[in-house]
């Protein structure tokens, strides 16, 4: 099995796991051939990537962290929620909470918790994909600094609902494929402020910490942040540990305004703002377990040899287990050589085929 972009997919492929509409329908079942007609009404779907059937890749298991049926359902509750609070109707969180419980029950069975894009969900309504993925980022990442299984809920709970304060804002402005103006910024930057006004009336419903971190996932912990410009621990730490992967999906997905950058981009945003826009502690263990590559991958190594990753290993995320294909000539290896990156440090790798 293999992850592929949409554009690199061509007619007579296999499909290696169901496609999923975003009301958790299946739009084409595993195995199916795909066709010019089916790619044709993939494409005015907006669907970016695919999992295909490859030989060359038949053993590689990529994991799949959480369900795809997990991903549907919470997409469909944060899709009700968020349309009653545009619509300023009544809404209730106890689903919001369910489906976070849901979410961190079946992430923390997972033997490895490397953080990778792999399996994460991807629809086109940016705010709600966002918040999902959010959700997720921040569970694997609180997992990894050891808070307790019902802390871990509250985290994730309040990444689901960090942008409601986005309901109140034009989608024009939200799905902008251009720089917003200053004056457009000024009205994102009311965000914040508009979730936890939101939130806090839950309060009987919901705890307080999860209207705080919709108040708080913009700060920063020098002070330059929004909207109160707080400081280091004057910021909730579920909102120290929200900011970071805020930032980290924001940057690795498509917007409408740019491209997703890539792993190696991202991980030197968030090295560069450690203890200036972001927490160290929170951090730095955030870095240690994001993976900058995932099964499937095709890396080039310093020594021009091609390989393929094979797995990654819980300790050491962006040292991964790989699979020798090609020498530097283009020769193939036969048979091809697994090797442990972590435990040949003469071998790196200088550059991937990304998602």
């Amino acid at each position: 099995m293999r992850q592929i972009r949409l554009t690199e997919v061509h007619p007579g492929m296999i499909l290696a796991r169901n496609l999923y509409s975003r009301k958790g329908h299946i739009l084409l079942a595993s195995g199916v051939r795909l066709t010019e007609v089916y790619l044709h009404k993939l494409r005015r779907l907006k669907v970016k990537t695919l999992f295909i059937h490859d030989e060359r890749y038949a053993d590689i298991a990529i994991p799949e962290y959480l369900s795809i049926e997990t991903q549907q359902r919470a997409f469909s509750i944060l899709s009700s929620t968020m349309e009653k609070i545009h619509n300023k109707e009544a809404f209730a969180i106890d689903s919001i909470s369910s489906i976070a419980s849901d979410i961190v029950e079946e992430l923390i069975i997972q033997p490895s918790i490397s953080i990778q894009l792999t399996g994460i969900a991807t629809h086109d309504d940016y705010t709600l994909d966002h918040s999902l993925n959010c959700a997720i980022y921040a569970a694997l990442l609180a997992h990894s600094c050891s808070f307790s299984i019902p802390q871990i809920k509250e985290i994730t709970c309040g990444a689901l609902l960090h942008d409601v304060g986005k309901m109140n804002v034009d989608k024009k402005i939200i799905n902008k494929p251009d720089r917003l103006t200053e004056k457009e910024f000024g009205i994102i930057k009311q965000h914040p402020q508009s979730g936890f006004n939101l939130l806090v009336k839950k309060r009987w419903e919901l705890s307080s910490l999860v209207a705080h971190m919709a108040w708080q996932h913009h700060e920063k912990i020098d002070g330059t942040g929004y909207p109160r410009g707080l400081q280091g621990e004057e910021i909730l730490n579920y909102a120290r540990l929200l900011a970071i992967t805020d930032v980290y999906e924001a940057i690795t997905g498509c917007r409408p305004y740019r491209k997703a950058m890539n792993l190696e981009e991202a991980y030197d945003i968030i090295h560069s703002g450690l203890g200036t826009a972001f927490d160290e502690h929170f951090g730095k263990i955030f870095l240690s377990k994001m993976a900058l590559y995932f099964p499937g991958m095709e890396v080039l190594l310093n020594t021009g040899e091609k390989a393929i990753v094979v797995s990654l290993l819980e300790n050491t995320p962006r040292q991964p287990m790989i699979r020798l294909i090609a020498y530097p000539d283009g020769t193939a290896y036969s048979p091809p050589i697994e090797i442990n990156l972590a435990e040949n440090a003469h071998l790196s790798i200088v550059s991937a085929s990304h998602i």
